[in-house]
């Protein structure tokens, strides 16, 4: 068993158009993600999930500082080469002890 996996999600070169349409709408798709775990959160729990509404703020950062990227690339005329890798790991837990009385 590997404990360390790795698949490609995005490999190619882009034109500018196409590369911001796919980046925005991988970043804006995981914004939706947290907003609906967040509100989930506050119906059944009375308070927004806070590792949510963090993705969501550096989400939101991110798709600014992607979006002068492509602003960039495009008034220079270059196209761009996007290599997005997601990495996945095991976690193994220890298991809880249960405490004799």
């Amino acid at each position: 068993m590997n404990s360390h996996n790795n698949i490609t999600l995005i490999k190619g070169e882009f034109e500018t158009a196409e590369a911001k349409e796919i980046l925005r709408s991988l970043i804006d798709y995981k914004i939706r993600y947290h907003q609906i775990k967040s509100f989930n959160s506050d119906v059944k729990f009375g308070k927004k999930d806070p590792r949510s509404r963090s993705r969501i703020s550096e989400l939101k950062s991110s798709m600014v500082k992607m979006l002068e990227i492509m602003e960039e690339a495009e008034a220079n005329g270059y196209k761009v080469n996007i290599d997005a890798k997601i990495d996945i790991e095991y976690l193994i837990e220890e298991p809880t002890q249960k405490l004799e009385k």
